[in-house]
């Protein structure tokens, strides 16, 4: 059995690629790119296109879609403070075209591309049921940091019933969240979190994805303030 599989469906205008980088990694990618006004593609390697990761949870929104079952799902990602909506959806109610949208990138497909993508799916989502489920992937920095994917990204849904079929829309906890203030000190800097003090000598990891706010790393003895997403400080079930 294999480990990795990728697939682009071209079109005359757009093409989308699945990729499943490990049967045990909790996620896929999806890529978007288009044709220029030149004839050419855009190229990934130059920054071009789109490209979003999909968790298992999100997978399994996107199937009931194919499958039939959902109308439509929709879902919000987060990256490097820009927000990108990922849409799921049929074209008409006839179901025959699904639309999947990506940002400001759009692909269709219909068949036999839309059943090739539908199988896709449900073979990847069993393969990561059975591997990627059997314990979460700890990774240690030298600043001494375990970092457990997934930890600071939360699945949520809302479903709302429309025309006898269900809208489901995911979005990442930190996306609508309220942002607090906090006094701290910056103790050790990691690739993705800090490790900070509070004045009253508490030390906890925060990722760096949750502070909204310009901080200082050098000094270490400085109590600074740090606006940082609500939903993190609940966690450590910090009391402000």
């Amino acid at each position: 059995m294999t480990d990795y599989h990728t697939k682009t469906f071209y079109g005359q205008k757009s093409s989308i690629t699945l990729t499943s980088p490990s049967k045990s990694a909790p996620h896929v990618f999806l890529n978007c790119i288009k044709r220029k006004e030149d004839g050419t593609w855009e190229k990934i390697s130059e920054g071009e296109g789109k490209t979003v990761k999909i968790s298992i949870e999100e997978i399994i929104c996107i199937l009931e879609v194919l499958l039939k079952k959902s109308a439509n799902w929709r879902g919000f990602h987060i990256f490097k403070e820009r927000k990108t909506e990922i849409y799921v959806g049929w074209e008409k109610e006839s179901r025959e075209v699904i639309q999947i949208r990506i940002g400001e990138y759009i692909k269709k497909l219909r068949f036999p591309n839309l059943n090739f993508f539908t199988l896709m799916l449900e073979h990847i989502l069993s393969e990561k049921i059975e591997f990627a489920t059997s314990g979460k992937s700890k990774k240690k920095s030298k600043d001494g940091d375990t970092q457990e994917e997934g930890d600071y990204s939360l699945f949520s849904e809302q479903i709302i019933a429309r025309d006898g079929l269900q809208v489901v829309e995911t979005t990442e906890v930190g996306v609508l969240e309220e942002t607090i203030e906090i006094k701290a000190k910056v103790k050790v800097e990691s690739p993705k979190a800090l490790l900070i003090a509070l004045e009253s000598d508490k030390e906890f990891w925060i990722p760096k994805s949750t502070i909204h706010n310009n901080y200082d790393v050098e000094n270490k003895k400085k109590l600074q303030t740090l606006i940082v997403d609500k939903w993190i400080i609940e966690k450590q079930r910090i009391v402000k």
